[in-house]
């Protein structure tokens, strides 16, 4: 996709009826043209859409909600699909592929779903905590589709052709045209189009008894793309292909080498190649996971052996589906056998001790594993005493570094806590207790992560249950909150929320809970030896649940907290007036997950010592934003998140805020 050359009034953010094409899909939500309307023509967004099924090459008359992207963003606006205005029509040169991707779009199960993933990269159908399962145990490369892929791709048509005796011109013809036709079926994305680049360039020095240095194929292609696209520069994406890539190609000759000595030849490679390609990544993985998933190459070296069979069968697979669902369906079930190993492989690791070894984040930290890396490249590839000794000192300060935080997260939560601030991925709970009472702020969306949460931290009753609002990432977990506790007290917003789920919850509570208020802006109550006061509630004047939701203010001899919920910048405004700085530590729960909907004067005016931001890791959101995070650096509020900690427990002790955090899962 093309940069964005025109530019949106700030007077165009506003409900249009324009004529857009769906480009191509960006995880849950697509890329998409419009082709005329309100907005100069050719202006790209973001669309994201409940109410009608669309996929690569759709177009339409549609009415669009327009909304600001968030932070540094390639597209002019972010799209919500209020109604469609024209029936869908459908790219006739993309009937076929689309079948294709139709057939994978309607597979059930996580194994299924996977070899749609591995074969033509839609994951969409796999289950939230598999997904999860591979984050934590470095396998969600494997539906991200990439170098790996067009060579297994390529080279099964070339050896085809070769074992059919074709000839070398056609034989490289009809490889690089395979290669083409899988690019436009997944989608002309960075890690794609880089891949078929190189691997073409590859197989025609190959063919053709060229000599290539790999290295030099990769910069140059890497370059044409940065020049087509330079928006690549800014995905993440982009750089671990690459960065992976050129660890393969100057590492794994060395490392396969050394591990034939030992190790069968098979295993040699695999294992080769992991290392390779895990140790040039390591910088942005530090940054994008806050540590080193230390089961990966267990994990990659378990299950890359079953990667060429179910990516090879599973493309065959949905070619076939596309003309005939029953044989489509038939041929999956090989590769779904296979794929099964991985699920196992994901879920039965990712359930092991201490799964993310953290590594030195920020400018100093990047500096440093940067500095890891080119040493251990030189110490593999030229035997230089100097890289050899940093490429051994440095891992022995990280190790040494992360043995106490080991031991301490093996003790989670800390002794004495009074707030926890539970990692239910994208979404919220938070614990406090006064004394021998105990409050719960909202509960997630996963009934298991808010379940488990509980558990650990001894929660058995919760005397005062707070649904600040009825967003699913707030409530969806209620089911494992209730999971044999008792609820003494429910609060939830006074804001009529028209959704029926809304009511449904609600009349849950009544029939649970031994009394439900839906308190008005100043209500205030004790919780233990805390006193709390609802600072924000709306209640009418909202115009969305955000805004609706409520915010409390929680107070003891030695804390203050503030719960923000979701509250936007417009609330917040409201409530500055309502609330002061303390000379007590203060805390405050982070509104929104960090989103950039947030108010300055309102978090310059509470100057909280220690910022809580619950939130999904790789959340689709951008969260949190750079917006939130220069707010709180500017009031030197200390952030802790739960995408990089996990849970967080903290204890207040003569003015000194304590935390002690559960490692991420």
């Amino acid at each position: 996709m093309q940069p964005v050359q025109a530019k949106v009034a700030a007077s165009e953010f506003r409900e249009l009826d324009v004529k857009f094409c769906v480009d191509y899909k960006v995880g849950t939500r697509f890329a998409i043209k419009v082709t005329g309307g309100g907005l100069p023509k050719g202006s790209a967004g973001l669309l994201s859409t409940k109410s009608i099924v669309l996929i690569p090459g759709d177009c339409l008359t549609a009415s669009l909600q327009l909304s600001r992207p968030n932070g540094f963003n390639r597209f002019a606006f972010n799209a919500n699909l209020k109604r469609a205005l024209s029936p869908v029509t459908h790219n006739k040169d993309l009937i076929f592929l689309n079948s294709i991707r139709g057939f994978a779009s309607h597979l059930t199960g996580d194994s299924e779903n996977l070899v749609a993933g591995l074969a033509i990269g839609i994951d969409t159908g796999l289950s939230k905590q598999f997904l999860q399962n591979m984050k934590s145990t470095g396998l969600t490369h494997l539906t991200a589709v990439s170098g790996a892929n067009c060579a297994i791709v390529l080279a099964a048509f070339w050896f085809l052709g070769k074992k059919l005796r074709i000839g070398r011109k056609f034989r490289f013809f009809g490889s690089v045209a395979a290669l083409a036709f899988y690019v436009l079926l997944v989608g002309p994305q960075p890690s794609v189009l880089r891949a078929a680049f190189l691997m073409t360039v590859v197989l025609f020095a190959y063919e053709f008894g060229r000599k290539v240095w790999i290295p030099a194929a990769l910069g140059i292609g890497s370059a044409l793309l940065l020049v087509t696209d330079p928006w690549l520069v800014a995905d993440y994406g982009f750089w671990l292909s690459v960065l992976a890539t050129f660890g393969l190609v100057i590492l794994t000759p060395k490392l396969t080498a050394a591990f034939e000595l030992h190790l069968p030849k098979s295993i040699a490679v695999a294992l080769a190649a992991t290392i390779a390609a895990q140790l040039w990544c390591l910088p942005l993985l530090a940054e994008l996971q806050g540590g080193f998933t230390t089961y990966s190459i267990l994990a990659n070296l378990l299950v890359e052996p079953t990667v060429p069979l179910i990516t090879l069968l599973g493309l065959l697979s949905m070619i076939t589906g596309a003309m005939s669902n029953v044989l489509g369906t038939a041929l999956l079930s090989v590769p779904e056998l296979f794929a099964r190993w991985i699920v196992f492989v994901a879920n039965s690791l990712s359930a092991a001790p201490v799964r993310l070894l953290g590594l030195p984040t920020g400018a100093i930290g990047f500096l440093l594993i940067a500095l890891f890396i080119v040493s251990s490249s030189i110490a593999l590839l030229k035997r230089n005493k100097l890289a050899v000794l940093s490429s051994v000192l440095l891992p022995l300060i990280w190790f040494g570094s992360q043995l106490g935080g080991a031991a301490t997260a093996l003790t989670w939560p800390i002794q004495g806590w009074q707030i926890v601030s539970c990692d239910v991925g994208q979404g919220d709970a938070l614990v406090i207790r006064g004394l021998d009472k105990i409050a719960v702020i909202d509960v997630g969306k996963d009934p298991d992560l808010i379940d488990a949460c509980l558990d650990r931290i001894g929660v058995a009753r919760i005397d005062l249950l707070v649904l600040t609002h009825f967003d699913l990432d707030h409530v969806g977990g209620i089911s494992g909150a209730l999971r044999g506790r008792k609820v003494i007290e429910a609060m939830v917003s006074p804001y009529h929320d028209p959704r029926p789920e809304a009511e449904a919850l609600k009349r849950t509570l009544e029939s649970i809970a031994g009394e439900v208020v839906s308190p008005k802006l100043g209500a205030h109550g004790t919780l233990g030896n805390y006193s709390w006061q609802v600072f924000s509630s709306l209640e009418g004047d909202a115009q969305t649940a955000n805004q609706g939701s409520l915010g409390i203010r929680f107070e003891s001899a030695d804390v203050v907290i503030y719960t923000m919920a979701d509250l936007d910048e417009y609330a917040q405004n409201l409530a500055v007036g309502a609330v002061s700085a303390s000379s007590k530590p203060t805390i405050v729960k982070v509104s929104h997950h960090g989103s950039a909907d947030q108010s300055p004067d309102f978090y310059s005016k509470i100057e909280a010592d220690l910022g809580l931001i619950s939130v999904g890791l790789g959340n689709p959101y951008g969260h949190p934003t750079s917006k939130i995070l220069k707010i709180l650096s500017a009031t030197q509020t200390e952030v802790m998140r739960t995408d990089k900690l996990g849970s967080i427990s903290v204890r207040i002790q003569h003015g000194q805020i304590d935390a002690r955090v559960s490692g991420a899962r």
